[in-house]
Formats: structure tokens, sequence, C-alpha cells
């Protein structure tokens, strides 16, 4: 298993560079580290943050119930970039953060001192819902936390069938994984024609690969789609109703994919249609959606 700790050798060698990261989170990321005492797994990084981030206000991070408990994408990514960077050695990953001078003030009585089985256990009984995807609970907890955690899973299962629309816009990947897991979502239906985003996690192959994770199956309809081309113009609500009115007249031409979509809502039973837009009244999902609901008769919920 990876471990991040401090080293001084790059320092010596003249390696470490001295222009902050680009981006707060990760001189975050490098402050805390530094008043870590010594080694810390990958696993354990992820708790220790998760552990501050949520006890402290500080939250530079989001995170969702994954294998191992609380998780960041973003925070993984981060420890990527800043190995490519040099802030990280590539080699074993280690850190040397004291060169580095930035503005961000740690509560060193808040960072966690546990590690391994006792971490995790701490994280699972603090905060039951990351634990709900985890592969080790069973492992890490007695018969009654371990209880609380089922009793949280199951408090999330719903039984109508709803058909969603979400857009990620604002969102971080976490958030909206969470969103998703706590509609108790298992389908997340990708309307973009081109599934690509400049915003982490949310062009096709990350997204798909993070929401699979979390057991939420990912179909991508490109069909149900607007070329980007059309929405360049796009200012007033006057602009996205008259782009939207088009749209609605094509849909003739797309029974096959909206039957499709719905086939995904009566085999998934809770799905989401999903674009960019913040607003459901910007987006052309709301058309699809409200395709869906006056033809299939479902029942439906924006997010």
């Amino acid at each position: 298993m990876t471990s991040y700790t401090k080293t001084n050798n790059d320092v010596l060698a003249g390696n470490v560079p001295i222009k902050p990261p680009t981006y707060k989170r990760q001189q975050f990321l490098l402050s805390l580290i530094k008043h870590l005492k010594n080694k810390v797994t990958a696993t354990d990084l992820q708790k220790v943050v998760f552990l501050y981030t949520m006890e402290s206000g500080m939250n530079y991070y989001d995170f969702v119930p994954y294998k191992y408990g609380a998780y960041s994408f973003q925070l993984a990514q981060d420890i990527e970039v800043l190995c490519k960077d040099g802030y990280m050695t590539a080699e074993n990953r280690l850190v040397e953060p004291e060169r580095y001078s930035f503005a961000i003030e740690i509560n060193v009585s808040a960072i966690e001192k546990s590690r391994g089985n006792l971490l995790i256990r701490k994280v699972y009984e603090r905060y039951p819902y990351y634990a709900i995807r985890s592969e080790i609970a069973e492992k890490v907890l007695d018969r009654v936390a371990l209880q609380t955690v089922r009793a949280v899973n199951r408090q999330l299962v719903k039984t109508e069938q709803v058909l969603f629309s979400i857009g990620y816009e604002g969102k971080s990947i976490e958030t909206f994984v969470n969103i998703l897991l706590k509609n108790d979502i298992r389908l997340l239906c990708d309307v973009r024609r081109n599934p690509i985003s400049r915003k982490f996690g949310f062009s096709q192959g990350k997204l798909q690969h993070i929401v699979e994770s979390v057991g939420i199956l990912y179909v991508h309809i490109p069909e149900l789609g607007i070329d980007s081309t059309e929405r360049q113009s796009l200012e007033t609500q006057a602009d996205y109703s008259a782009l939207f009115a088009k749209y609605e007249k094509t849909l003739s031409s797309k029974t096959k994919a909206l039957k499709h979509t719905y086939s995904l809502l009566k085999s998934n039973v809770r799905i989401a249609l999903m674009c960019y837009e913040q607003d459901p009244n910007c987006c052309h999902r709301t058309v699809i959606k409200n395709y869906l609901v006056e033809h299939y008769h479902t029942k439906s919920e924006d997010l």
C-alpha cells in the first residue's frame, strides 16, 4: 500500500519547487501533511483529511462512501498532480512541505492520530453513511456499529419508480455522487451530445468509472443531446425557450432513443437524466423528462 511521509532528501537536493501549487486545496493538503509525524498510507490519508475537513469546517474536499469508507476522487487526483509537479516524489510518494510558506492555518489538535483499522473504525462509527459501500465494515466494526451502518443503508432504499433529472454545474463529483446515492438512483443516463467536461470527474470515461465504482450504472445516449453550437448564443430565458421548443419538435425522430430511456427506467426503477446546467429550465433534459412523463405517466423529480 502506498505511503506518504516527509523527507529532507529533495530539499537538500534542491528539487522541491518553491512556487505554491495551483489550488488552495492542494496547499492545504501539503500543509496538513507537514504536521503528520509518521508515514501514512493512501487509505489513512483519505481518512485523516476526511475527519479534519468534517470536524474543523475547512471543507477543501468532498467525500463519498467507497470501498474502504470516506473517499475523495479529487484528493486522489491532487496527490497524483502533486507527485507529477514535484511536490511529492514519484518514488514512494514522499513529501517535504517545510520549504513552503502557505497561508493555510492548520489546527494541529484536530488532526486524527489513529491509523489503520482503528482510524477506519472511528470514521465508520462517527459517520456511518460513509461506510455503506465498505468492503471491510464487518471486519472493523462491532455488531452494534455494523447494525447502525446497515440501518443507514436501509433508509436509503426506495421502491417508487421515479425519473429524476440532475445537472452537475456547481457540484464536485463527490457531491454529485452523494445526491445520486441518497436518492437511491440506480442508473445515470447521460444525455449530453458530447460527454466531455473540463470539470474534474465529469468526462465520460472518468464519470462512468466513478459512478459504477459506487454501484450506479452509467449509460450515454448521445442521440438525445443538443449540439454545442446551438448553445453558444444563449443569453436569456427566451433564448433557452426558443431552443427547447425547436428541440421538442425533433423528438418525433428520436422515438427509439426515448423508448430506450423509458425501458431503462422500467428495468432500473430509479434513473436520472444528467446534463450540465444546474437550472432544469435551462437544460434540454427537462424536455426529455416532460416527454417521458406525458407519454408514460411516470413520476418525475428535479434534483
